[in-house]
């Protein structure tokens, strides 16, 4: 595996130490820094000289050991050296956009990218279990037992285009992954995750909360379908044996107490359902808006209309 790091994450992260920003950095490497970087704007070539910055750069990266967390989050989990061809980390601007993704090519090369914002590099005892956590996203995404996949089961849409059920998946896994960490390091965040599941599924029991939210805590060998399956119909109702008010609507996930009457709903809405949700039925019912779309006559790949709607629509 090539271990790459973005020109622009390596001169955040030095200057960073430059600052002061960072513990154990000696006044004396910082002068030295200073004095070495002003050397560099003697070189009139504009391209040998954005050269010599990055070669600058990387070179104080690793001399103030900024490349050692990395590298030691990653020791973790050596199946990613196998399986990925190339771990890149390169810097976000925002926490929004920090995290693990990966991507894989025509030809089956997976590739993994990991944002973060050179501030994580202020306190080693902050970054790295950050890093553990994105890292261990990726480890299951390459792992054959966890069957990581970017779709949502029976429709066209990936994971990005329907947010309701992104949120939850996103949640449930990284509980899963927290679980896992505090049996192996030690980890303070359960009480925060407990929360944020709570509030996520506030519509069961206390009790039943507690059952879901420890069985996705305690699993060792989490896996993908499952984290789907609760993601995708956290209140059961593909199970239920009629829709229910206030329930969530078993195709777009958003709560409804106008239910569709299929009695006089044209035929090809049930058609294009069954199409794109082989698991559903009548029983298991659909928000009038969704009966209305799916019944179109113009109705096209019907997920794509559901980016556009709001919570509270009906």
């Amino acid at each position: 595996m090539e271990l790459l790091y973005d020109d622009d994450l390596v001169e955040a992260a030095v200057s960073l130490c430059a600052d002061g920003r960072r513990s154990g950095v000696a006044s004396l490497q910082i002068h030295r820094f200073h004095f070495e970087r002003e050397r560099i704007y003697s070189i009139l070539d504009p391209d040998a000289r954005g050269d010599a910055f990055s070669g600058f750069h990387l070179r104080w990266f690793r001399h103030w050991g900024l490349e050692r967390p990395l590298r030691d989050a990653l020791g973790v989990f050596p199946g990613l050296e196998t399986t990925l061809s190339v771990l890149a980390f390169r810097k976000s601007r925002t926490r929004s956009e920090e995290g693990a993704e990966m991507y894989v090519n025509p030809a089956g090369r997976r590739n993994g990218v990991v944002a973060l914002r050179a501030m994580q590099f202020e306190s080693d005892e902050k970054l790295v279990p950050w890093l553990r956590r994105e890292l261990m996203h990726l480890a299951d995404m390459v792992d054959p037992e966890f069957g990581y996949s970017p779709a949502i089961p029976g429709g066209e849409s990936s994971l990005g285009q329907h947010r309701p059920v992104l949120e939850r998946y996103r949640l449930l896994w990284n509980i899963s992954i927290e679980g896992r960490l505090e049996r192996r390091f030690g980890s303070p965040q359960k009480k925060f995750y407990q929360d944020q599941f709570d509030r996520a599924f506030a519509f069961w029991t206390e009790a039943k909360r507690r059952e879901v939210f420890d069985s996705f805590w305690n699993d060792v060998s989490p896996r993908h379908d499952r984290l789907m399956q609760t993601a995708l119909d956290p209140r059961e109702s593909m199970n239920s044996a009629e829709p229910m008010p206030g329930a969530a609507c078993p195709l777009c996930g958003f709560s409804t107490f106008d239910w569709a009457n299929f009695s006089k709903v044209h035929p090809r809405a049930i058609k294009a359902i069954r199409k794109e949700f082989p698991g559903w039925n009548l029983k298991n019912g659909a928000c009038s808006r969704c009966a209305e779309i799916y019944g179109s006559a113009s109705f096209e790949l019907p997920s794509t209309l559901f980016m556009d709607r709001k919570a509270g629509d009906e």
